[in-house]
């Protein structure tokens, strides 16, 4: 009488434990890591309060004598403000914070680790446009460095400033 062997041995069990382990090693290392979620809700919402801005000065520049509105980015150790203001109406927004940096400056071509890091204001007159009318060059630095443009008509955008 013959019988079947049934089962796997033992060489295959543990060869298909080593590439299971090597597989998932590999599917882990691609899942994004907390401080690129971090940085781009970051980018996200700056992104959606400068418009908010824009959109603000453009609504009430009738309705103000200057039409200007100003955004305000501040940094503390736990989380970012963003702060909208025209005139007596305030719109504000809280991020947390990891350990990027906001940076912003009008030099397009140096790195952004040589920007300002201090308080950042940028303001709109009654149609949309920045004041002064220069393009303004954000960075957020942590370990994905972020790149946004203000132009001077006041559009935001994810990207390299052009001159």
């Amino acid at each position: 009488m013959k019988t079947t062997q049934q089962g796997f041995t033992l060489i295959e069990l543990i060869t298909v434990i080593i590439l299971l382990g090597i597989l998932s090693a590999f599917a882990i290392s691609r899942f994004p890591s907390k401080q690129s979620f971090s940085t781009t809700v970051i980018v996200n919402q700056l992104i959606a309060s400068a418009r908010l801005a824009q959109q603000t000065a453009l609504s009430r520049s009738s309705v103000l004598s200057s039409g200007h509105t100003q955004l305000n980015v501040a940094g503390t150790s736990e989380s970012w403000q963003l702060v909208v203001t025209s005139g007596p109406i305030t719109y504000e927004a809280e991020v947390g914070r990891d350990d990027e940096q906001v940076r912003f400056g009008t030099d397009f071509t140096s790195s952004c680790s040589t920007l300002s890091s201090s308080a950042l204001t940028v303001t709109f007159d009654g149609n949309g446009n920045r004041v002064p009318a220069q393009n303004l060059r954000v960075c957020i630095d942590s370990n994905v460095d972020r790149e946004l443009c203000i132009s001077s008509s006041g559009y935001i955008y994810e990207g390299s400033c052009t001159l």
